[in-house]
């Protein structure tokens, strides 16, 4: 595994992505030394996979998911592709200037209602979510416990999870962030049963996007 928790605090993290909400372009969830237009052919790449993603949710559904939580919605980049493939999304962010950029970009969006919240504290909802998605989030959690913690509030939360991380990088990472194969997230997740993979690629780093069900979506 690559970085780690070791002198990183909470506040840290914190501080640390107000200091990113201030990029400008997609630099806030992109690495800031990229180029703009590999940060953009990024983005494309991915709505492209979590779109097909949700879509196999719906094929398995029987309809299109009727509320999907996204973890971590950042600046709301991948928000609008969400909203194209789910009838209500819930966007969550731990981060309160990455929330006011995500809600001006998604202000045309009439469906998404976006809420401050970290993700090892998530209250279980009232009625499971059809269909979560989780982009380049997980990797920032440092401390093992507090992945351990977020992994299982995300199984009792929703019947479909599209999980996407690196699970490689051409550049290596910094404190910020810690590599881990999908086998290592599967561990964590109650239940988890992949039922779709793909890779995603660029620059020379390796993420996976695994599609997983949890016990009561496979009945």
């Amino acid at each position: 595994m690559t970085g780690g928790p070791d002198t990183v605090t909470d506040e840290d993290v914190a501080v640390e992505w107000v200091r990113r909400a201030s990029r400008p372009g997609l630099r806030p969830v992109m690495r800031a030394s990229q180029p703009d237009s590999l940060d953009a052919g990024v983005t494309e790449l991915t709505r492209t996979v979590v779109g097909t993603q949700l879509g196999l949710v719906a094929d398995r559904l029987g309809h299109r998911p009727r509320r999907t939580l996204e973890i971590g919605c950042g600046i709301g980049r991948l928000t609008p592709t969400l909203a194209q493939h789910s009838d209500r999304v819930h966007a969550i962010d731990m981060t309160p200037a990455m929330l006011d950029r995500a809600r001006t970009a998604c202000r045309h969006l009439s469906t998404v209602d976006f809420a401050q919240a970290r993700l090892d504290r998530l209250p279980p909802p009232g009625e499971r979510f059809d269909a979560a998605v989780c982009v380049w989030v997980l990797m920032h959690v440092l401390d093992e416990d507090q992945l351990a913690e977020s992994c299982r509030r995300v199984a009792a939360s929703t019947r479909y999870l599209t999980l996407v991380e690196y699970d490689h990088a051409h550049i290596p990472v910094s404190r910020w962030s810690r590599l881990r194969p999908l086998e290592h997230y599967l561990r964590l997740l109650p239940g988890a049963e992949v039922v779709d993979e793909r890779t995603v690629e660029y620059g020379g780093d390796h993420s996976f996007a695994a599609l997983i069900a949890f016990p009561e979506a496979t009945r």
